[in-house]
């Protein structure tokens, strides 16, 4: 069965409800997001901790030296402490007036499950944050690098918990800032229709609880610092076990170069590559290249 992302990218590409990218638009949004890249990477490096490109951004710095052509974020992975320092400098304005940011912590309410910065000057609106308190410019996601158990066994039951964690504070959002984009976006097919309400009916019913809470919740249950352990990402593409390896594969961090910048991608690249993308060096067919889900976009003023 296919999974959400599978089937709206599908969608996307048979509908024009969406904002597609013009090329000025395209290159416009990746300058703006090594900008903030840049900045973020200056002040991980005055206060010595590791940052990394992860997912579609580290296999742009393998296969095109730089993004995807199709694609348009920035995805960062960090050591689980070195991700919790980065929060704290977060928090005392060090990166400077012209960001924000978004995190779990127990006394406000977050989007996601992971950091994710925005540079304040601009707007992007996707089909899910219509209707939302959360900032809605363009932004990077920043994922922790966690401690795993050391056995398979241990990190499915583990990962059945976190999974679970993960998608009720998913349907929970949905139903507690509901987008009216979204609802029209999944209306256009009778099956993505049909999942959205039940996640809504779901988020309904886990949401006696605040949405706040499942997401610190999720957090502290994942979050491990242990240096005896394999180390995995909790809250990236293949979820929770889906990205586990031996510590010596992710650390430590390797430099390349990315859109003529200096980097760091995990030190085993290739295995790491290979579990997410399979034959990453080949590039895949126009209908399987995926793509965000952009509403409204207003880029920095140059």
């Amino acid at each position: 069965m296919k999974s959400d992302f599978e089937l709206m990218n599908e969608l996307a590409k048979r509908t024009d409800y969406l904002h597609e990218l013009t090329e000025t638009e395209s290159k416009a949004l990746k300058n703006a997001l090594l900008d903030m890249y840049v900045d973020i990477a200056r002040l991980c490096e005055q206060h010595h901790l590791t940052v990394m490109l992860c997912g579609g951004s580290c296999l742009g710095a393998i296969r095109h030296k730089g993004f995807i052509p199709w694609d348009d974020d920035l995805d960062l992975l960090m050591p689980r402490a070195h991700y919790e320092q980065l929060i704290r400098l977060l928090e005392q304005g060090a990166l400077g007036e012209l960001y924000t940011y978004d995190t779990p912590n127990p006394k406000t309410d977050s989007k996601n499950v992971f950091l994710k910065i925005y540079r304040k000057d601009t707007r992007n609106i996707d089909v899910y944050s219509d209707g939302s308190p959360f900032p809605q410019g363009i932004s990077i996601d920043v994922f922790a690098l966690d401690a795993m158990p050391r056995t398979n066994f241990g990190q499915q039951i583990k990962g059945l918990f976190a999974n679970g964690l993960q998608f009720i504070s998913i349907v929970v959002l949905y139903a507690k800032y509901p987008s009216k984009h979204l609802k029209e976006f999944m209306s256009l097919d009778k099956e993505m229709l049909r999942r959205y309400r039940f996640k809504c009916l779901l988020g309904h019913l886990f949401g006696i609880i605040p949405h706040r809470k499942w997401v610190w919740w999720f957090d502290r249950f994942v979050a491990s610092e242990r240096e005896d352990r394999p180390l995995g990402i909790p809250t990236g593409r293949k979820y929770y076990a889906g990205e586990v390896f031996p510590r010596e594969v992710y650390l430590p961090a390797r430099e390349a170069e990315f859109e003529g910048v200096k980097v760091y991608l995990p030190n085993q690249y290739d295995p790491y590559l290979r579990n997410l993308y399979h034959d990453y060096m080949q590039l895949p067919p126009v209908e399987k290249r995926e793509r965000h889900f952009i509403v409204e976009l207003q880029l920095p003023n140059k």
